[in-house]
């Protein structure tokens, strides 16, 4: 697709505002500025009734860059938490290995982990059937993290094909660890701070179910509670 640039100019007010707006959004000004044009447009698509306009500006906000990372790095509170836990860069954890194994066999996926998420990373305290060399460095960039979404949204994310959702389909998760189905649940804090994620993954398409989610979710709170017992330690 042809990329046009175009030079509007703002006034130091406005550019203050759109600056304000676009950092709680966790976006760029250009970003915050193509969001806003996409929106007009579909509005004004919508009053005269165009669909073809309609599903043109649908499929371009589908493309549009992701927040999330942005999300996850912005959440100041969340990091602080996080680093103050005792569960980074911490090594191997018997009691969240057992969790993350028992995700493994029930739902009968090749890989299972307990994630959190930092800024710029995911560390692993779990990771049963991770290939390498991501085993051993117990980490991967945001870039390969489907769980900063689970994180930003604090809700469950199923994903039967990451290949065909617009929301993954770009992440380097796809190529380089073969991921291709991706169920993953918050791990939420007593104190309300999404840490990281519980998460099963298939190398090829599957249909996640209703139960499936709920068995993670019951799982997910057993990881919150080992989490609150390595705090407590930590404090």
């Amino acid at each position: 697709m042809a990329m046009h640039v175009t030079t509007v100019r703002f006034s130091d007010e406005l550019w203050e505002q759109l600056e304000r707006e676009a950092a709680r959004e966790g976006v760029s000004v250009a970003q915050f500025v193509r969001d806003a044009a996409l929106l007009r447009v579909a509005t004004m698509a919508g009053r005269r009734g165009d669909d073809e306009v309609m599903t043109s500006v649908q499929e371009l906000a589908a493309r549009a860059p992701r927040r999330a990372v942005a999300d996850v790095a912005r959440d100041q509170e969340r990091l602080t938490a996080l680093r103050s836990s005792g569960l980074l860069d911490a090594g191997p954890a018997p009691q969240f290995d057992r969790i993350a194994e028992l995700v493994r066999q029930v739902l009968n996926v090749p890989v299972a982990l307990v994630s959190l998420v930092e800024h710029d990373r995911q560390y692993f305290c779990a990771l049963p059937g991770l290939p390498e060399p991501w085993a051993s460095a117990r980490e991967t960039p945001l870039s390969h993290s489907f769980c900063q979404h689970v994180v930003m949204r604090r809700a469950p994310l199923v994903v039967p094909d990451a290949r065909e959702e617009p929301l993954v389909q770009d992440n380097l998760a796809i190529p380089d660890l073969g991921v291709i189905a991706y169920l993953g649940v918050p791990i939420v804090t007593h104190d309300g701070h999404a840490l990281g994620s519980l998460c099963a993954i298939d190398d090829k398409p599957r249909h996640w179910t209703a139960d499936q989610v709920e068995l993670l979710e019951a799982l997910a709170a057993s990881v919150v509670s080992e989490v609150e017992l390595v705090r407590r330690e930590a404090a």
